[in-house]
């Protein structure tokens, strides 16, 4: 970025050298000669500039009139323009007397380098005080019109401008503004409007422009930013600073039409208009930028304002920003610029309503506070499963230097957060009204009291829960609670799980997540089925990561079979049963090894019977001659049998390199007892494959719970 001085053209005293000179020769007076004045140079050296095959003519008009003319084959030293070339400077009407020279009926033409041909009539004079005016009526420059007046003592200098359709992307076409615009940036539309600038010598002391933006584009070479038919109003005001040396800048953008994409965000002007101004201090050296004040407002957006200390040469832009939000529409807020951030993630639809107001400070680049207050606040997202109604609080978090640099300043109270809600979702779990105390730095988490949640039914008492380094590989988290009972079979519903009968109940004491490992300090109970599962020696590798692992031993004890058949459709079964599962080893939520057996619990004395459906079923476990058993079930006086009595049952598995190693409840010719008949007319249903991989045995599984079994006529 260049200073703001005049050496691309700010100087008028450059532009316009023949002034002087025809003042000299009109004070000359040809017209008391009554004759013509001629002077020609091979070339003239002013300010800085070479004008060759210059002519100057001086005639009488009149009594006391004069009429002039300059022209020049060419003229150098404008590094803005470039040469400039068949500069003719007309007067049909020149005036002179003790107080100066005026021309009130000029014309100026000729091609201006990177400025154009240019025809327009002029306006000019010199003042006995040293005083030169001049006014153009109109250049023509990037396609439209600009008329300019100014006036320049010694060394002082203004120049006004009145503008009108000048074309943006051929103003970005002129020499010296040609590297304003960033790289691989093009810019389309027009601007109309006044524009003022002043300075002394070399030096640009004020500028201001209020400028009517139309049908305005951008776009850069990589398609992230992009506009089209904007329209709105840009007001600058930058005045230079003796002390400290820099310039102080005032702007407002008012854009009301059009759109524009800033990756990943899509902003409808026409339906949401925005506003921005801010105040700032500019450095002389162009390396800082002091925003004393900011503001922002979106039509049913919401507003901020604050202040910045911005660092354009170093790596770090933002180097101090506060921010404070003003009673933010969290509906446009989610919907304009939150959401496009979630558009391949499975909160894509979320969507929000209430308000929100707060304050944000970065330091150094980064994030150091955020402080927001949510007044009946709702998020939801339904493919996502994420909704939160009525939420209300405060919403308070430091970085850690800030903190520590303020607690012994300030109350306790100041780092403390509380958020109420009326109900909420996730993942289908449905939570009811709760309150969270709870103090949150940098990426740390922890709940100041117990809180109570409501689930479904039940709920979970939490005593504990405590979080650090969130994110990182030294992650840690701490979770003491108490789940009530809840109905499983909600559970299972909102999950898509078939509807177990039942609730889950226990102590989750002392779950850790340290070093990528969860650990459980004690045994996790559910009452299900009208028995009771326990896990026990749970441990959870890397949870959150790509390839989580699990670890745990499963007991199983006296469960309802009538009710775990009647769930999974499998056929009837009653009796109870009970089993093991011990070193159970999941990657990626898949069973990778265990060792597993269920079986008939010992010394139940309920009655065992089994329908002819899960006779079925089960003769076509592990090799077993399913086909011929239906066959038989079918014909003969068994077909007359809904169900059969039976002594025991079981079966064992235990999980090798994805290979099954099976067994049942005792040996039998030929395999196994996966059913041990009793009584008339007899059943067994024996296998005789004792390994069986484990994918075809899921498969098989999966197929029994979707089958209706075999038909009995």
């Amino acid at each position: 970025m260049e200073k703001p001085h005049a050496e691309h053209g700010c100087d008028p005293g450059r532009r316009l050298p023949w002034l002087p000179v025809l003042a000299a020769l009109a004070l000359a007076n040809p017209a008391q000669a009554g004759s013509k004045l001629i002077a020609s140079a091979g070339s003239i050296e002013f300010g800085g500039l070479t004008a060759g095959q210059v002519e100057i003519i001086v005639a009488p008009v009149g009594a006391s009139g004069l009429e002039a003319r300059f022209y020049s084959g060419k003229i150098d030293g404008l590094e803005s323009l470039g040469r400039l070339e068949g500069i003719s400077l007309a007067c049909a009407q020149l005036s002179t007397s003790q107080v100066g020279v005026e021309c009130a009926r000029g014309r100026l033409s000729g091609d201006f380098g990177e400025a154009g041909r240019q025809d327009t009539a002029l306006a000019f004079g010199l003042d006995a005080g040293g005083t030169t005016r001049f006014a153009f009526d109109r250049l023509l420059i990037a396609g439209g019109n600009v008329a300019l007046k100014g006036q320049q003592r010694g060394d002082d200098w203004s120049i006004d401008a009145t503008i009108d359709g000048v074309s943006i992307a051929g103003l970005g076409a002129i020499g010296f503004l040609r590297d304003a615009l960033p790289g691989g940036l093009q810019a389309e539309g027009s601007v109309s409007g006044p524009a003022m600038v002043a300075g002394h010598g070399r030096r640009l002391d004020h500028a201001e422009a209020l400028l009517q933006v139309l049908e305005t584009g951008f776009s850069d070479e990589s398609g992230a930013l992009a506009g089209e038919q904007l329209r709105g109003k840009l007001g600058v005001s930058i005045d230079r600073s003796p002390s400290p040396v820099g310039w102080s800048i005032s702007a407002r953008l008012y854009v009301d039409g059009g759109q524009a994409y800033l990756e990943p965000v899509f902003l409808d002007f026409g339906e949401y208009a925005a506003e921005a101004d801010f105040d700032a201090f500019l450095t002389d050296q162009l390396d800082a930028l002091t925003v004393h004040r900011f503001s922002f407002h979106q039509k049913g957006v919401g507003a901020t304002s604050g202040t910045a200390e911005l660092d354009l040469v170093g790596e770090t832009l933002l180097r101090r920003v506060r921010v404070r939000l003003a009673e933010v529409n969290l509906d446009r807020l989610v919907g304009i610029y939150l959401r496009p951030f979630l558009i391949s993630t499975q909160f894509a639809d979320l969507a929000g309503s209430g308000q929100i107001h707060g304050e944000a400070d970065l330091d150094a680049g980064l994030p150091s506070r955020l402080e927001l207050e949510l007044d009946d606040a709702t998020l939801d997202s339904p493919t996502g499963s994420l909704s939160v109604e009525a939420l209300a609080g405060h919403f308070s978090w430091f970085d850690e230097q800030l903190r520590n640099d303020l607690a012994p300043q300030v109350d306790s109270a100041l780092f403390k957060s509380r958020l109420a809600w009326r109900a909420a979702r996730l993942w289908g779990i449905e939570f009811g009204p709760a309150e969270i105390p709870f103090t949150t730095t940098g990426r740390h988490f922890r709940l100041l009291d117990p809180v109570l949640l409501p689930v479904f039914d039940g709920s979970v008492a939490i005593e504990t829960l405590r979080l650090r380094h969130a994110g990182t590989p030294q992650m840690y988290v701490r979770f003491d609670a108490e789940l009530r009972p809840v109905s499983i079979a909600l559970v299972g519903r909102a999950l898509g799980w078939p509807e177990f009968s039942g609730t889950i109940s226990g102590r989750i004491p002392r779950l850790e997540l340290a070093n990528g490992l969860v650990t459980l300090g004690g045994n996790l109970e559910a009452q299900v089925f009208d028995g009771t599962i326990t896990l026990r020696g749970l441990r959870m590798r890397d949870p959150l990561g790509q390839y989580p692992q699990l670890y745990a031993d499963i007991d199983i004890e006296g469960l309802d079979l009538e009710r775990v058949t009647d769930t999974f459709e499998f056929g009837l079964i009653t009796g109870r049963l009970s089993g093991q599962v011990r070193a159970l080893e999941m990657f990626d939520w898949m069973p990778a090894a265990f060792d597993a057996s269920v079986y008939s619990t010992p010394g139940d004395r309920s009655p065992r019977r089994i329908s002819q459906r899960a006779v079925s079923n089960l003769s076509s476990i592990g090799g077993g001659s399913g086909g011929s058993v239906a066959a038989a079930l079918q014909s003969g006086f068994l077909r007359f049998f809904d169900s059969f009595r039976y002594d025991r049952l079981g079966l064992s598995c235990r999980l090798v390199n994805d290979v099954c190693l099976m067994d049942g409840v005792a040996p039998a010719p030929n395999g196994y007892y996966i059913v041990k008949g009793s009584g008339l007319p007899r059943i067994d249903v024996i296998a005789s494959q004792r390994r069986v991989a484990w994918t075809r045995l899921v498969r098989q599984l999966a197929a029994m719970t979707e089958s209706a079994g075999p038909v009995i006529e």
